[in-house]
């Protein structure tokens, strides 16, 4: 009875995790928390970091990491906010306004994954840099100025409008999220995509193209940035040279929280929007109870240190092994 209570506490661990805090959010917030404006609130926040994740998930997968997810948002939402201002206002230039933002994205992943297909760099430090180098175009493309489209009607209808009173970002997370999900689980690209991450040099031996599989990561992944910055672009109705700024670290630490490994070729994307629920939830919450913002991120990183540690706990009682104790004396082989 009890390894069957263990198994599916196991197999439900991180809803029960969600659960477990909405519950306490519910009890702390009684008519304010689990109320539906709120909940679509909550939604409404998740939205763009989510699909961030599912395109940073991908560079994760094969071992990477891609730390340009906010420079591609804001560089996107620049460049399109600018054509925009440019553009007659017609759906015409609207349309290619939004492609060429998401095609600053895509050309920022091919860049990426050409480079660390080719060079033995490791992916954060490059990442990293670049993601400097985008936030340097945004301000070059800005100047250090607002581009307010409050007359783009067409295109701010994309972060404002509502369809059965949910958010259309709700909905485009959706259809990011089920593409995503059939690609990774369900195509050839999707398992040698973990096999990559999990071992390249065994993939390059089993004729896996590892340069392919390792830029088209990589373009997911500034595909994803891209549009959320859109999105992001939308419901402000302008764009910044600071936009989408820290965005890389909920994604990054909701892909950690989801328990995908950085070493690549082990986690799912469903783990990965756990992570993205659960910070979105947590912050929610601090907001409400109104916590002064210099003490959210304490109270956020003890919440994710106790969720990591019920999931790992869990986890490791359904292997059945027992832990020896940190002081407990090694046993000698003489003993």
């Amino acid at each position: 009875m009890n390894n069957q209570k263990t198994k599916k506490l196991y197999e439900f661990r991180k809803v029960a995790i969600l659960i477990a805090i909405c519950l306490v959010f519910t009890i702390l917030l009684p008519g304010v928390f689990l109320t539906w404006s709120n909940i679509r609130s909550i939604l409404y926040s998740v939205s763009l970091t989510g699909i961030m994740i599912c395109g940073a998930t991908f560079a994760v997968l094969i071992g990477g990491i891609d730390r340009t997810v906010s420079g591609n948002a804001a560089v996107a939402g620049a460049c399109c906010c600018s054509l925009l201002l440019s553009g007659d206002g017609s759906m015409g230039s609207t349309v290619l306004a939004i492609l060429a933002g998401l095609g600053c994205g895509i050309l920022s992943g091919l860049f990426h994954g050409l480079v660390l297909s080719r060079f033995d760099i490791p992916a954060f430090l490059m990442t990293l840099a670049t993601n400097q180098v985008l936030y340097g175009i945004v301000q070059y493309i800005t100047q250090n100025k607002l581009i307010n489209v409050m007359n783009a009607k067409a295109f701010n209808t994309i972060g404002s409008a509502r369809i059965l009173g949910i958010p259309v970002p709700v909905y485009i997370l959706l259809i990011c999220f089920l593409v995503s999900y059939v690609v990774l689980n369900h195509t050839v690209y999707g398992r040698n995509l973990y096999s990559v991450g999990g071992n390249r040099e065994a993939s390059k031996l089993s004729g896996i193209n590892c340069r392919k599989v390792i830029c088209i990561a990589y373009m997911i992944s500034g595909f994803m940035g891209a549009l959320s910055g859109l999105i992001l672009s939308s419901m402000n109705q302008q764009a910044s040279a600071t936009q989408a700024t820290g965005y890389e670290n909920d994604v990054l630490a909701a892909i950690v929280v989801g328990g995908i490994s950085l070493r690549g070729g082990s986690g799912t994307l469903q783990g990965a929007m756990f992570g993205a629920f659960l910070i979105g939830i947590i912050s929610n919450g601090l907001r409400l109870l109104g916590i002064d913002a210099i003490y959210h991120d304490l109270v956020k990183g003890v919440i994710i240190i106790a969720a990591i540690a019920f999931d790992m706990y869990s986890s490791y009682s359904m292997s059945g092994m027992k832990k020896r104790g940190p002081f407990r004396r090694k046993a000698s082989s003489a003993e």
